[in-house]
């Protein structure tokens, strides 16, 4: 009976199979209840894997049950189109060994088992990379630069490719993990843009040169083709002359608005370095802008302070638009401003000023051991550790660091009439100055590592504005009296965050914007990014 009964279900499966009526929904219904030759997957020792020393790939395979992951052709495909087209958010696609996952693609069908096994190990590890490349980036900050505090980013790769594959949905889950920001979509359309750009070299233009309007020059030939090449002058069906004129003088003035130069017309040095620049050198540049962007926290926050270092403006953003912009000075080059994130605790109204370490050492220290005179100049008073005046004329050298210097609120105060507070390890602000002139100038990283605020006050009351008690008359009449300036502290009661970033390149109504490399960082970051 048992015999009858094995060849009866042998007999329906066959007929089955060939009936045009069953659907395959239907058969592989017959195949799971019966079991009847349902291919089991490719298992993977787990000593192999534990060989490769990564828990990312050991957590992936032990929740797979040491199973092949990659027998869906579809999510082959899928993937490789997605590793091989991450040049497209500035990455590499050779990081992930594609042209190696490809040759192993192309003859999958003949692969042996341990073949298919290698193969399906290689693609785990190499989407798991780029996982972690899209969220955190490919470079990590913290070892590359000891002024960086953004935060640490983490992220578990092999959790987020398990969801991947359980809600067969690679793509819209590879596009969360990237910089959920504006900036980075409007780069990728940046890189896109250049990418699109001739290939061509124009000849370099002596940085020794500089042309006013109306002047003639071989040279002016040069630098119309460059202004052609990137947009900013109209091609005309005529010969260049070697005349600036006027049509010349616009599209310079658009050139230099677009990298962040005084749009006056005359082509200085600032001008000519940013026309030397080739597209190549550009596409560079917006690579690690992408890489940087990676690097900052996935939430800014909903109302937060952005200062973008190189551009040397501070923009005030809630809701995703911009409020409002300010110009700031940040650190020159040997004392430079930190890279940070964190939240404003109080804003300060004339506030005293304790002379940090750095600038005791290499500004105060040298010219008071030349003229004890150095400290009243600087309106500083001398206190120690019970917050008693000393007498500068008892000052010593050997002594210095039992004492802090403290200049008191009065309008040449360093910091001004106001400072903002956020809690960071550099003890940095943001602050008013008593060298307001120095914001006409295009090149600001003039200060001693915090960042100067034009018009602060104006910036204190947007800041203050859930509070009537703090209108912007109430916040003058606090800071006009240069003989009653009394400090005055204001803890926020709103949560809002502030980032110091910074972005050498991004794209504004569709133009190409470029800042100078204050720091020279561009480069030594992308030979990272490509090593």
């Amino acid at each position: 009976m048992g015999k009858i009964y094995f060849v009866f279900l042998f007999t329906f499966f066959i007929s089955c199979q060939d009936h045009k009526s069953v659907t395959n929904t239907e058969s592989a219904s017959f195949m799971d209840i019966f079991g009847f030759f349902k291919e089991d997957k490719i298992k993977i020792d787990s000593t192999l894997i534990l060989s490769y020393n990564d828990t990312i790939l050991k957590a992936f395979y032990k929740k797979n049950n040491y199973e092949v992951a990659w027998d869906s052709k579809e999510n082959r495909n899928l993937v490789l189109n997605e590793l091989t087209q991450s040049y497209q958010d500035g990455l590499e696609p050779n990081d992930y060994y594609v042209q190696y996952l490809q040759r192993y693609e192309t003859k999958y069908d003949s692969l042996t088992e341990p073949e298919l096994i290698t193969y399906d190990i290689q693609l785990t590890r190499s989407v798991q990379k780029f996982i972690n490349h899209l969220n955190k980036g490919k470079v990590n900050p913290y070892e590359i630069y000891d002024d960086w505090d953004l935060g640490k980013k983490t992220i578990d790769a092999s959790v987020v490719l398990q969801e991947c594959f359980d809600q067969n949905n690679f793509t819209e889950i590879f596009e969360k993990q990237k910089p959920q920001l504006k900036m980075y979509q409007q780069l990728k359309l940046a890189l896109k843009k250049l990418n699109e750009f001739p290939d061509t070299t124009v000849e370099q233009i002596d940085l020794r040169e500089k042309f006013n309007p109306n002047t003639s020059s071989k040279s002016i030939i040069t630098i119309k083709r460059k202004l052609i090449y990137w947009g900013d002058l109209k091609r005309k069906d005529s010969a260049l002359t070697k005349l600036y004129d006027k049509e010349t003088q616009t599209a310079v003035k658009k050139f230099q608005k677009r990298h962040g130069l005084r749009p006056d017309g005359v082509i200085g040095r600032g001008t000519i370095e940013a026309l030397n620049y080739s597209r190549d050198q550009r596409i560079e540049q917006v690579v690690v802008n992408m890489e940087r962007l990676r690097w900052l926290p996935n939430n800014l926050g909903n109302h937060y302070i952005l200062v973008n270092l190189p551009d040397y403006y501070l923009t005030v953003f809630k809701d995703n638009d911009s409020i409002l912009s300010h110009k700031v000075v940040i650190g020159k080059d040997s004392r430079k401003t930190p890279l940070l994130s964190s939240k404003l605790t109080n804003i300060v109204l004339n506030p005293n000023w304790t002379v940090p370490p750095t600038i005791l050492a290499e500004d105060v220290f040298p010219e008071a051991v030349r003229s004890r005179s150095a400290f009243s100049r600087r309106g500083l008073h001398i206190l120690d550790s019970k917050n008693r005046e000393v007498s500068a004329s008892k000052w010593k050298l050997s002594d210095a660091k039992r004492y802090k210097y403290v200049q008191n609120p009065s309008k040449n105060n360093s910091l001004g009439f106001m400072k903002i507070n956020f809690n960071n390890k550099y003890a940095v602000y943001l602050h008013d100055t008593n060298h307001r002139n120095y914001f006409k100038y295009d090149y600001r990283a003039l200060s001693s590592g915090c960042v100067r605020v034009e018009n602060p006050l104006d910036l204190a009351e947007y800041l203050l504005n859930d509070s009537e008690n703090w209108s912007i008359e109430k916040i003058n009449e606090l800071t006009k009296d240069a003989k009653k300036l009394q400090t005055k502290t204001i803890n926020m009661t709103e949560d809002i965050y502030v980032h110091f970033t910074y972005n050498t390149s991004w794209m504004e109504n569709d133009q190409l914007q470029f800042r100078d490399d204050i720091y020279c960082l561009d480069a030594d970051l992308y030979s990272k990014l490509r090593y």
